[in-house]
Parts: structure tokens; C-alpha cells; sequence
């Protein structure tokens, strides 16, 4: 499974250590449901938006150690350079022969570990998904951002359903979308995997939705949305799981590199 790394979107952004604010207060909480109840485009309603963003509650510090993730999220490129080592089949966006600098979806969680090991053999460095906090401060920056790029939702800073492409779009297309650290398309475009199985952050109390009865109590945490979903889904504090319904299955990932310096 040797090969030459330079094709891997090998460049990796410094995230680095130290006590961050992770989740949501119960303010925070009330006016995301308050921008964001009126303006659900996948048929959803406010009391489901509320046990979905309960989720996020309480506010609360982790402690995170300096790490690397990728700038961009993997692409149609590079994975399927990945598939010329391993007898997976090839994902559904790579099946539909989508562009080459577009983010890759259809991985399952075990294919994003296996790509991640691979990766790291190629780049001489050891490579794995982000646990959701590792994400969640990558998103939002030392200021505690609502989205990566601000405090304000903006269609015109990501590919949600609202940006009306209704496809995905390459992963460098939205340099207005950056988080603070630089990294791009932690809104939109494709659902990202994350490390983390579901459970209430200290203090919070379990929800039962829509995802506990279709996946059962413990299911890994997507973040980021979609350009087929809504832009609540792409709040850096929110967290997904990976619904099996269609409009669902636009699943990517990045990866992270753990480093000790800078």
C-alpha cells in the first residue's frame, strides 16, 4: 500500500492546544431555535430542532492537545488514488465519476480509518479522523464562532440547500467560508465523519430523536452539513449522525495529523 504522497492533499493546517469551549449554553441554544425554527427546508419542525440542538448543551472546556488537520477535505482525487491499493468498492461519487477537486462521499466510517492509515504510511506520519472536539475548535476558531466563517449565517459562504447549487462543489470554492484557523468547507458541501460516538456532554441529559431510534443509542457524529441540507446543520457546535435516509448520504471526512509543535 505504498505510494508517492504527493498527490495527497497533504497540507495540514496548525490547531493549537489548549482549553476550549466546546457546545452550547442554554442561551445559545434558544437563539439558534429562534433564527433557525421558521426557516427548516427539509420539512422538519421546532420541536425537533430543539431536542437536535439540546444536543449541543451545556457549554462546557476541553481540554484539546496541539494537532494538524487537513486544509481541505478529501477528495474524488484523492481517494481514488487510495483505491488503486485496496479491494474496496469505489464510493458513490467516484462511481459517478464526479470532478476530480470535489469532496468524496459515499465512505463509510471504516473506509475514512482505512484511508486515514493508508495516508499517514504515504506521508510518513501518523493519520486519523478528528474527534468531534478536535473538529468543533478547528471550526470555530479561538473567537467561539457560530459557523466557520462567522457569527451569521451566509449562503453565500458555503454549499447548503439554501446556496441552491444542489450539488458539491470543489473543495478550495468558498475562501469567504474559512474558519479562523484557515481551514476550508467546515460548512456544507459534504457531512463530515468524526472519531466520536454520541453521548451527553457532562451535565446534559441524553435525546432521543430521530437518529437514537433509527441507529440506536450510539452512533458516530458526522459535522459540518451538507449542500442537501439545511444550513443549521453546518452551526460548528452542532451534532449529526449519519441518517439512512437519501438525502443523508453525502458523507466525507478530513484528516488530522497530531503534532506537538508548530
Amino acid at each position: 500500500m505504498h505510494a508517492h504522497s504527493h498527490w495527497i492533499h497533504g497540507e495540514f493546517v496548525f490547531i493549537p492546544g489548549g482549553i476550549y469551549e466546546i457546545g452550547s449554553d442554554e442561551s445559545e441554544v434558544e437563539r439558534c431555535i429562534g433564527y433557525w425554527r421558521s426557516r427548516l427546508i427539509d420539512g422538519y419542525d421546532g420541536i425537533q430542532l430543539r431536542d437536535w440542538i439540546f444536543k449541543e448543551f451545556p457549554k462546557h472546556k476541553v481540554q484539546v492537545a496541539p494537532f494538524r488537520i487537513s486544509r481541505f477535505p478529501v477528495t474524488n482525487r484523492d481517494y481514488g488514488q487510495f483505491l488503486r491499493y485496496t479491494p474496496l468498492e469505489p464510493p458513490e461519487s467516484i462511481a459517478a465519476a464526479e470532478p476530480a477537486d470535489h469532496p468524496v462521499w459515499g465512505v463509510e466510517y471504516e473506509a475514512a480509518v482505512m484511508y486515514a492509515a493508508w495516508a499517514g504510511e504515504c506521508l510518513g506520519r501518523p493519520c486519523r479522523l478528528p474527534s468531534e472536539f478536535e473538529w468543533e475548535c478547528a471550526a470555530r476558531g479561538i473567537s467561539r464562532r457560530e459557523y466557520p466563517y462567522g457569527q451569521e449565517f451566509d449562503p453565500q459562504k458555503a454549499n447548503t440547500m439554501e446556496a441552491g447549487i444542489g450539488r458539491t462543489t470543489p473543495v478550495d470554492q468558498y475562501p469567504r467560508g474559512v474558519s479562523e484557523f484557515g481551514v476550508f468547507d467546515m460548512a456544507g458541501n459534504v457531512e463530515e465523519w468524526t472519531t466520536s460516538l454520541y453521548t451527553p456532554y457532562g451535565g446534559g441529559t441524553f435525546v432521543e430523536d430521530d437518529l437514537s431510534r433509527l441507529l440506536g443509542k450510539r452512533y458516530r457524529i458526522l459535522r459540518g452539513g451538507s449542500f442537501a441540507l439545511g444550513g443549521d446543520l453546518t452551526r460548528c457546535a452542532r451534532r449529526h449522525g449519519p441518517h439512512p435516509g437519501p438525502l443523508f448520504r453525502y458523507r466525507g471526512f478530513r484528516l488530522v495529523a497530531d503534532s506537538l509543535q508548530e
